[in-house]
């Protein structure tokens, strides 16, 4: 079956073919800052993690509380972000999409000094993340002029910098999922039109939001569905009936918590891999296998390999294995992180 034509991808270096990107992991942070989401743990003997560094003594207990640290809910360690980034260069890893939108700690200057001392191609995100973290209170009257501002990264640069985002996401979805957020949505939806480059959308895993997202994307903004990534399918894993539904529409469904070791206070653990592995391998053997992306969503200080995590590794020499143990052939498993990638943006380009 043919597909679409080779495409253009911005990086935040310059553009690139889309056949040109390699392996790809389609969503990570290289610059994240969640410190928003703090919190102080109901037990009190906990309550020294405030304000203590992130080291990998502590990793034990950042697994059960990882909202319980400032320092652990900010990317910014720049010499722990560069050796898991060439160490993932030396693995054979050619591309890292950056999720990060503005109000999420984004710093385009950092992404493309990140890609030139690394020789990783990094594709840099846009728009607006959960409310918290939105520049003001949103009403459905902002939708055309956000649109407007986020249509202008594209064709001006962010931030000043003259640097292009190449995807507009994670475009974030809250358990709530509240007015602002839909009119940020909105937003992001009618500039995907004009742009014609994926569109991430964060779900909030554990529910089952998925419909009504596309409803609105799809239903009432035209937006082509294999432009569409909806974000973190993981935890739905046990329902394969959800996941085989929202793979029907023809949207691209990502496994990006893979190997993340975390308990979300209110929300849920994230799944272990043979669960990730076991999903993923039934939507395959139905026939949906050209639509999955996979990833780890670095986006805690732990999950750097100097703070004893899995870096950007974990996913291409581990995880494929995993796959094939599971009966996917081992060919269709690095698909998932070679010609998948490249025929998102290309089918999105198409759209």
């Amino acid at each position: 079956m043919s597909g679409p034509s080779p495409s253009t991808v911005t990086t935040v270096t310059g553009p690139v073919p889309s056949t040109g990107l390699g392996l790809t992991l389609t969503h990570e942070h290289l610059r994240n800052d969640v410190r928003k989401a703090v919190t102080t743990p109901a037990d009190p003997r906990l309550g020294q993690l405030r304000d203590a560094r992130t080291t990998p003594e502590l990793a034990w207990l950042l697994r059960e509380q990882p909202y319980a640290c400032l320092d652990h809910c900010v990317l910014d360690d720049t010499e722990g972000m560069l050796a898991d980034l060439r160490a993932f260069a030396a693995a054979g890893g050619g591309t890292i999409v950056d999720v990060t939108p503005g109000g999420l700690g984004r710093d385009p200057a950092a992404l493309r000094a990140f890609s030139e001392d690394s020789g990783v191609r990094v594709v840099m995100g846009s728009g607006w993340y959960l409310e918290p973290y939105h520049p003001r209170p949103l009403s459905p009257a902002d939708e055309r002029g956000l649109a407007v501002a986020l249509l202008a990264e594209f064709t001006e640069g962010a931030d000043g910098t003259g640097i292009r985002p190449g995807v507009i996401g994670e475009i974030g979805v809250s358990p709530r999922f509240t007015e602002g957020e839909h009119t940020a949505l909105r937003a992001a939806a009618r500039t995907q039109r004009e742009t014609g480059v994926p569109l991430y959308v964060h779900l909030p895993g554990w529910q089952r939001r998925a419909h009504e997202v596309l409803d609105l994307v799809l239903g009432e903004y035209g937006v082509a569905p294999a432009a569409v990534v909806l974000c973190h399918m993981d935890p739905s894993h046990a329902d394969p009936d959800y996941q085989r539904s929202v793979a029907d529409r023809g949207v691209w469904l990502e496994f990006d918590m893979i190997g993340m070791p975390f308990r979300y206070p209110g929300e849920g653990q994230s799944p272990a891999p043979h669960e990730t592995a076991h999903a993923i391998a039934g939507l395959i053997a139905r026939g949906h296998g050209d639509r999955l992306l996979l990833s780890h969503d670095v986006f805690l200080k732990s999950m750097l390999t100097a703070y004893g995590g899995n870096g950007f590794r974990y996913v291409p020499e581990l995880f494929l294995s995993r796959l094939v143990e599971h009966s996917v052939p081992r060919r269709t498993a690095a698909g998932l992180l070679h010609t998948n990638p490249a025929r998102l943006f290309e089918h999105a380009a198409a759209s």
